[in-house]
Order: C-alpha cells, then structure tokens, then sequence
C-alpha cells in the first residue's frame, strides 16, 4: 500500500514516472499490493520508493528503492539507505540490478520490495542483486 500517492506533488511525480518507464509502472503496481506501507518520495530523480514501518527490532527502516533510466531501454535499479547525519548527503547502496532489457518478472519485483521491506536483511537479498554496482544513485 503506498500511503501518499493521492498528495498533489507525489501524484504528479506518479504520472510522468509511470508513463515513461514500464519498470516503474510494474512495481508501482506491486506495491499497491504488498502487504507493507510504503512511500513515494516526489522530491527525487526517477521513481523511488521508502518504507516507513518499524523493523522488527523496534528501529525504523530506512531503505529505498530507487528506478532509473539513463536512457531508453536501459533501466537501473538501486537499493539504498540515506545517511541519518543532518544535512548529509550520503547514501550507503546495498548494490543495484541493471535491466538493459527493460523487462522485469513479478517474482524478481517482489524479492525487490521485500528486500526493502526487510530493511535490507540479507537473508532476503534478491538473487539478481549485484553488490559491486558501476553506477552513482542520482539524486
């Protein structure tokens, strides 16, 4: 369930991102199933998701998802966490997923939205995730 998909800013992000790259649209569309709460960030370069709830160990969970497109056809995928450092830049990346098919199943989309769910447990860590990532997380 994305809980801010309906405030102004966060539904017009919505419609450009989703228009433009399938990828995003497919899990866009899984999130709108999954169990979790999640939250679009409006702000951001690409489609990019956080999840808001708890971890199981009471600390909130900071990981992101973040969908980008260089150019047509070529889609990356990050998984992220922000720095908690006040006014930082930072971002830690738990690696990415390059799609140069554009095409994604909806098992992998929902290893990607567990694993962010997780807070990035490894035990939940997609198979397809590469650690050693070539690409910048654009802001």
């Amino acid at each position: 369930m994305i809980l801010n998909k309906s405030d102004p800013p966060v539904a017009a992000k919505l419609q450009i991102e989703l228009a433009k790259n399938p990828i995003a649209k497919a899990v866009y569309e899984a999130l709108e199933k999954a169990p979790g709460a999640f939250e679009i960030v409006a702000e951001a370069t690409g489609f990019e998701v956080r999840a808001p709830d708890l971890l199981p160990t009471g600390l909130p969970n900071r990981a992101r998802l973040k969908i980008f497109s260089p150019r047509p056809g070529h889609t990356l995928v990050f998984f992220y966490k922000r720095s908690l450092v006040p006014y930082s830049r930072d971002r830690y990346s738990y690696g990415g997923i390059d799609l140069r098919e554009g095409q994604a199943e909806a098992q992998e989309i929902a290893a990607w939205i567990a694993f962010v769910s997780s807070g990035f447990h490894p035990d939940k860590r997609p198979a397809n995730l590469r650690r050693a990532f070539p690409y910048e997380i654009p802001e």
